[in-house]
């Protein structure tokens, strides 16, 4: 028996379903690869947008707005780290000389542009040398150093700073001066008080005018206390007495 063949208009019925049916597949596993694809770019913007935000995030909790220095979150954290390396280490603590002077006379904005001014030197002449700026006009510094090298730092920090005067809008250029402490930490195990020894010190070198001055044990400081209401509001900002040609380094 002959066999018998589909009618034409069947078999064009039938090539037809199939390749309806092989595109309808084609375009669904585009739609699943294009969905899988942007999946995984959403993810990736994801993560990338996460760890932007925390990056952010991070730079607003550790480094000070105006000067681009560490703050003092940022400086605990990364003295933190040092103090956990055996290495010596010695901290500076350094207070502007007359600064409320500085605002009083000519504005605010111009002690924020000192405060600028100072964080620039720093950057420009001393990149490897850590220096925070942990409140008002007051910075840190740390030296993986013995104290007597790094009593020599102190004084090369403040030469810098007192080399480089703020020039105002006008021209007049108004000297920066700085009083530094410096202290060691094989006194202390503690962070918190070794910078206040530093502290000490700092306030030792603005009222005798000297400059610079090491932590002195006379003051037996075994315990973080707030500082005296006296020094801080007279003390600080008071007139610095003259210094001799001899005293500075």
């Amino acid at each position: 028996m002959t066999p018998r063949h589909a009618p034409p208009a069947a078999a064009d019925a039938e090539k037809e379903a199939h390749s309806s049916m092989s595109n309808t597949l084609t375009v669904l596993t585009l739609v699943a690869l294009s969905a899988g694809t942007a999946l995984i770019i959403c993810r990736l913007t994801g993560n990338r947008l996460r760890r932007a935000l925390l990056a952010k995030l991070w730079h607003a909790v550790h480094v000070d707005a105006l000067t681009g220095l560490p703050n003092r979150a940022g400086a605990l954290d990364e003295l933190g780290r040092r103090y956990a390396d055996h290495r010596p280490l010695s901290l500076g603590f350094a207070d502007l000389d007359q600064f409320k002077a500085l605002n009083d006379t000519h504005g605010h904005e111009v002690g924020d542009r000192a405060l600028q001014h100072i964080a620039l030197v720093l950057r420009t002449h001393l990149p490897d040398t850590f220096a925070a700026r942990i409140h008002g006009d007051e910075f840190v510094f740390a030296w993986h150093e013995l104290l007597t090298d790094a009593l020599a730092h102190a004084w090369h920090v403040r030469h810098l700073v007192s080399a480089h005067p703020l020039r105002l809008p006008g021209g007049e250029l108004v000297e920066l001066r700085m009083s530094i402490g410096v202290a060691e930490r094989s006194l202390t195990s503690d962070l918190r008080l070794l910078m206040h020894h530093a502290d000490l010190a700092m306030h030792d070198a603005k009222t005798s005018g000297t400059g610079c001055a090491p932590y002195n044990p006379h003051h037996h400081a075994v315990v973080v206390v707030p500082r005296p209401a006296l020094r801080v509001r007279e003390r600080r900002h008071a007139p610095a007495p003259e210094t001799s040609g001899s005293t500075e380094r």
